[in-house]
């Protein structure tokens, strides 16, 4: 397997169980992935790319180390898209507009995954109300998933392990 930006964490996982405790040893915020569902949901989802940026880490960094731990060689890293500046909060991201509010954790502690949730919440809203996800790390699958479908989203963190993603209905 080559380790490059657009890998998958559960691809490198699933390739290397034995190195999970030294992923998580060096991306503390990696632990989550203890999670049986996180491990099954959100690893086969998130890129090596959008891992680094949970944990804001230099992309090339954590490829580097990915490759280490998996014994490739050391090679140049393409650089992955650079991190998406961040916005100021658009006025549709306030709490007026908001009609329903999901808890990311709670959702993946009960074995659901916080994509198809959000997508059935989506569906009751009415065009230009919000809803939002709360989660305890930045949500980068899913915000790179609803950008790349048109579907406008903001994600704001409200200290170390706590995230407000604020999603509109078009």
């Amino acid at each position: 397997m080559a380790i490059t930006p657009e890998t998958k964490i559960g691809d490198f996982l699933a390739a290397h169980p034995d190195q999970q405790e030294a992923l998580i040893a060096r991306v503390p915020e990696f632990a989550k992935l203890r999670n049986p569902i996180l491990r099954r949901t959100v690893a086969k989802l998130a890129t090596v790319e959008h891992a680094a940026r949970m944990a804001g880490l230099p992309t090339a960094e954590l490829v580097r180390f990915l490759r280490e731990l998996a014994g490739e060689a050391a090679g140049p890293v393409a650089e992955g898209r650079p991190a998406p500046a961040e916005d100021p909060r658009p006025d549709w991201a306030r709490s007026g507009a908001v009609r329903s509010t999901l808890d990311a954790e709670a959702l993946m502690a009960a074995g659901e995954h916080p994509l198809a949730r959000v997508r059935r919440a989506l569906l009751t809203l009415a065009p230009g109300e919000a809803m939002q996800l709360l989660s305890p790390f930045r949500p980068e699958p899913l915000l790179d998933q609803f950008r790349q479908e048109g579907t406008p989203c903001w994600c704001e963190a409200e200290g170390a392990s706590r995230f407000r993603t604020w999603i509109l209905k078009t």
